[in-house]
């Protein structure tokens, strides 16, 4: 059980080189006490420590994966937080961010650290996701968005985990999974900032829990904190990737390939499924399944969003941000 008040997390490609971070301002999807707090130096988690990490206890050798070396970790890390801003309802400051020759530099050179097998796979749909993110690409990029997302209750393609699952059962399982999320965030004392307008399930939010869990395993290895704090970040991102983000990822990524063209947004999800499906290999799981289908439409709560304001809230929020 570690403070994570006082657990520095690392976010370097190596001794000397520097990750972009996102820029400053108000992001919706964010946890609110995790912060940045340099290019080139550690973040850090603030706020209380947890009331109890019993949620994420590790199992002695349940983590077992070929990644484990910080190097990789900081570059999982990295890809997360990447595609988490990928994701998060567009605007011009975050589309710079995202065509920057840094971050183009970055995505390229944290692919470099993983093993022989995946490396060039990733690459590739690496290399046709940046060659869409260019400054003149926005537009498209918001048309595709807002056709696939939606500005009511539920686009084409929700970006929330329990919009997907089995038709019958899965609704009993709703209200489970949402408190199961808001315990993972808990248990690594993560909150959602105050203006966060997305629920637990969101896309946004999932990735970017996974990159705090990974900068977590990195700072652990990097500075020897023992096997016991390396094991609960491995395992807790064993668990979280087969209970929420690897169950519905695949399904949602086939859903996005469906909806928009060959653009940002869709060579995006190509990307995004390689990456999962990727982890969820290296921790020894089978990711969820395509086929997963959408929850029934509630038509007449559909009906209500057309009328209340809702159409002009961000894709996934469940209220207006303050």
């Amino acid at each position: 059980m570690f403070a994570p008040s006082s657990m520095q997390t690392p976010f370097s490609l190596a001794p000397g080189a520097a990750v972009p971070l996102p820029p400053a301002g108000r992001r919706r999807s964010v946890f609110a006490n995790y912060r940045a707090q340099s290019a080139s130096g550690p973040e850090e988690l603030s706020g209380s420590p947890p009331q109890s990490l019993a949620r994420a206890q590790a199992t002695p050798g349940s983590a077992k994966a070929p990644q484990a070396s910080a190097p990789q970790a900081v570059a999982r890390a990295f890809l997360y937080r990447f595609l988490a801003k990928a994701f998060e309802d567009p605007t011009p400051t975050g589309w710079a961010w995202l065509c920057s020759t840094d971050t183009h530099a970055a995505l390229r050179s944290v692919l470099d650290d993983f093993d022989s097998a995946l490396g060039p796979r990733l690459r590739d749909s690496a290399e046709r996701v940046l060659a869409c993110l260019r400054p003149e690409g926005f537009e498209p990029f918001q048309d595709d968005y807002s056709a696939a997302f939606g500005h009511a209750a539920r686009g084409r393609c929700p970006l929330n985990e329990i919009e997907y699952g089995d038709l019958k059962a899965d609704p009993l399982f709703q209200p489970h999974r949402l408190a199961d999320l808001a315990a993972f965030y808990r248990a690594f004392g993560l909150e959602l900032a105050p203006d966060a307008a997305e629920r637990h399930d969101h896309l946004c939010l999932e990735l970017e829990f996974m990159s705090v869990l990974a900068a977590k395993e990195a700072y652990a290895l990097q500075a020897a904190l023992g096997h016991d704090l390396w094991e609960l970040c491995r395992d807790s991102q064993k668990k979280f990737l087969r209970e929420h983000l690897g169950r519905w990822t695949p399904a949602f990524t086939r859903q996005l390939v469906r909806t928009v063209d060959d653009g940002a947004l869709g060579r995006l999800a190509v990307f995004i499924r390689e990456f999962v499906e990727a982890e969820c290999h290296a921790f020894g799981l089978t990711p969820g399944s395509e086929e997963l289908l959408l929850r029934p439409v509630d038509e007449a709560t559909e009906s209500l969003c057309a009328s209340c304001g809702i159409p002009n809230l961000p894709p996934g929020a469940v209220h207006s941000p303050a």
